[in-house]
Formats: structure tokens, C-alpha cells, sequence
């Protein structure tokens, strides 16, 4: 059974990258997400400092099969342009403009991820590992060898 279960991870981990290639199956280990949070207006404070005009985004690294996302990391927040193609990081400077002309401050601000993306890809990816396990235990009612007796 163990072994069977071990044969059956090293042969998933050896197919993701081909079937992923593909194009058949998403596979994100890790993919880079970028969000727009808030349109911010034309300030030439901020313009001058980005040198364009750019948006309040939230950047994260997305690891993830099909549409759920099964777990996040390194997320910030960014300036990006409009296209949301290119990031600037905030730094210091930055950080006091946004507090200061915009209300909003980037060390207290709270994650911008969804439900799905925080907490219900977990969910559905520990129930579908569960179902697994479950499915591949042995039955405690073995059936047992039933004699005949010729009467």
C-alpha cells in the first residue's frame, strides 16, 4: 500500500511539468499574480515618483492546480502601470504619499485575496486528499471464504 502510494506521488511529480507543457492541465508552482486594488488619480507626486501613471496593486506568488489556489506567498503591495504588465515597488517615500493623500497605509492594510484564494482552495485540495486516503484504505469487513458442505 505504502509503496503503491509513493510509486503514485513520484509519478505525478515526474508528469506536472509535461502535462503542464501541454496545455491540458494549469499547474502554477509559482505563478506571479498581479491585481489592481485601487485606480489611484492623477497626482503628480506619485507620477513624478513613478514616472506614469500607475495603480495600487497587490502582487503575490500563486501555487496552484486548475483554478484553486492551494497556497500564497510573498504578497505586497505594488504601483503598476495601467496595463498592469509592469511594477514599481513602494518604497519609504511612497509609502507616506499613500498615507498621507490617499488614506491608505501599506504596512496596517489588510490581505485583498479572496475567500477561494486564501482559505477554500486549501478546503477543497485537503477533502479531495482525504477522499483519497480514505478510498485507498483496507475494509475492516474482508469477506470471508465461504464453505460448502454437501449434504
Amino acid at each position: 500500500m505504502k509503496k503503491r502510494a509513493l510509486l503514485f506521488v513520484v509519478f505525478t511529480l515526474c508528469t506536472i511539468s509535461i502535462i503542464s507543457a501541454k496545455g491540458k492541465i494549469r499547474f502554477c508552482f509559482p505563478c506571479e499574480r498581479l491585481q489592481t486594488i485601487q485606480e489611484l488619480p492623477v497626482d503628480a507626486e506619485i507620477q513624478k515618483l513613478a514616472g506614469q501613471k500607475v495603480n495600487l496593486s497587490y502582487i503575490h506568488d500563486e501555487y496552484g492546480v486548475f483554478w484553486l489556489a492551494i497556497w500564497n506567498a510573498k504578497g505586497r503591495y505594488v504601483l503598476s502601470d495601467i496595463s498592469n504588465n509592469t511594477y514599481l515597488e513602494i518604497d519609504d517615500k511612497m509609502a507616506k504619499l499613500l498615507k498621507e493623500q490617499h488614506s491608505f497605509n501599506v504596512e496596517t492594510a489588510e490581505l485583498p485575496l479572496s475567500f477561494w484564494k486564501k482559505i477554500g482552495g486549501k478546503l477543497v485540495f485537503l477533502v479531495v486528499i482525504l477522499l483519497l486516503i480514505w478510498a485507498n484504505m483496507p475494509s475492516k469487513n474482508k469477506a470471508k471464504d465461504i464453505k460448502t458442505i454437501n449434504i
